[in-house]
């Protein structure tokens, strides 16, 4: 005698929307490039100040 009964099948635990996914990685890229923005500025600074006297002269 064989079991007829129709399996269940397995289900995501997730259920993540695009749009939701692509505005998540939106927000980490946004959070990476404004902790770069300031040690970009920082060396652009630097490098500013660093030729400016050389200049002048």
């Amino acid at each position: 005698m064989t079991d007829r009964r129709i399996r269940r099948q397995p289900t995501p635990h997730l259920h993540t929307r695009p749009a939701t996914m692509i505005t998540a990685i939106g927000l980490c890229l946004l959070i990476m490039l404004m902790q770069l923005v300031p040690q970009l500025q920082t060396a652009h600074t630097q490098a500013v100040t660093a030729t400016t006297p050389n200049s002048v002269r």
